[in-house]
């Protein structure tokens, strides 16, 4: 074998298991139970958000009632079980059902069954009523969707508590925590997807002038129908308040950036974590969006290690 041949081999061969230990080192599904608790709590709520006004909206007599919904679509073909619901009764039989499954999903009862419904359900008021949706639905959807395809039931349910049960007793190989490759695939597509749409968000911010010119932020202040505060002081266009509300606006764009980019960088991570607090309860403030901002400062935390939270929440617990 050659010399170039011989590197070549080399070069793939690692790569290879680069790449395997990325995505397929088994790991503990720990903090995909967190994700869970915490993604089924925000989607339950933003799903009983649609609770008095849902037979006004999509009764059989709605606003959006089926008929109005298939004219509005077009050619284009999307599931809801409200599609199905031609009665009242219906309706709500299937809003109970995803209710129900919420539930189910958020204890970690038949996760894995409890977890498809929760979703369909989610999905189908979002196809329902498109013109309803926020922009945290589809992060929600796209975790939800995640957390059903890897073991998110196996810690903190339900479902893990009875499997112990069935299980030796504590002290013995066979109890100690099971780690799963699943559940390093999953952690790493909900990662991906997380630093795609920092990147995004920080490139959509760039084609506007306002984000390079520091002027953003105060146009989000501008908008009393919107923001959650009101700073007199950064409204006053000159210094020091100029100079803040420049800086505000370019530390949101800086981070976003650095977040896509860093948050691989394994030293870099506490750091970008702690820094998406007090970014995203200042985007809540600014925009009124308040579930968006939770829902993004859930999705970091798949970036966080599954022995450091487990770590975390049992020294709280104690």
């Amino acid at each position: 074998m050659s010399e170039k041949e011989s590197y070549f081999g080399r070069l793939f061969e690692a790569l290879g298991t680069g790449w395997n230990r990325f995505w397929f080192t088994p790991s503990d599904p720990f903090t995909l139970a967190v994700l869970r608790v915490l993604t089924a709590a925000l989607a339950m709520a933003l799903y009983f958000s649609y609770l008095p006004d849902l037979e006004r909206l999509f009764g059989p007599n709605g606003l959006l009632s089926e008929e109005s919904m298939l004219r509005l679509r077009g050619t284009v073909s999307v599931f809801s079980l409200f599609d199905y619901a031609d009665t009242s009764a219906k309706l709500w039989f299937f809003y109970w059902l995803g209710a129900a499954a919420f539930g189910l999903f958020l204890i970690g009862l038949l996760t894995r069954v409890s977890g498809v419904v929760a979703l369909v359900a989610f999905l189908s008021l979002i196809h329902r009523g498109p013109v309803l949706a926020r922009p945290v639905d589809d992060i929600v959807s796209m975790t939800m969707l995640y957390l059903c395809l890897g073991p998110s039931g196996a810690a903190l349910s339900i479902d893990a508590w009875l499997h112990r049960r069935k299980m030796p007793p504590t002290g013995s190989p066979a109890a100690a925590p099971a780690t799963s490759w699943a559940a390093t695939a999953v952690t790493r597509l909900i990662q991906v997807q997380v630093s795609l749409i920092y990147f995004l968000m920080a490139l959509a911010k760039l084609k506007f002038p306002v984000w390079w010119m520091g002027t953003a932020v105060w146009g989000l202040l501008a908008k009393p129908e919107s923001r959650l505060i009101y700073i007199p002081f950064l409204a006053d266009i000159d210094p020091p308040g100029v100079y803040a509300l420049n800086a505000w606006t370019l530390a949101i764009v800086g981070f976003e950036l650095c977040f896509a980019l860093l948050i691989w960088v394994r030293i870099a991570r506490p750091l970008l974590l702690g820094l998406a607090v007090p970014i995203w309860i200042g985007t809540a403030l600014l925009t009124g969006m308040t579930s968006w901002a939770v829902m993004m400062l859930i999705a970091n935390l798949a970036f966080v290690s599954p022995q450091a939270m487990r770590h975390r929440l049992t020294r709280q617990a104690t």
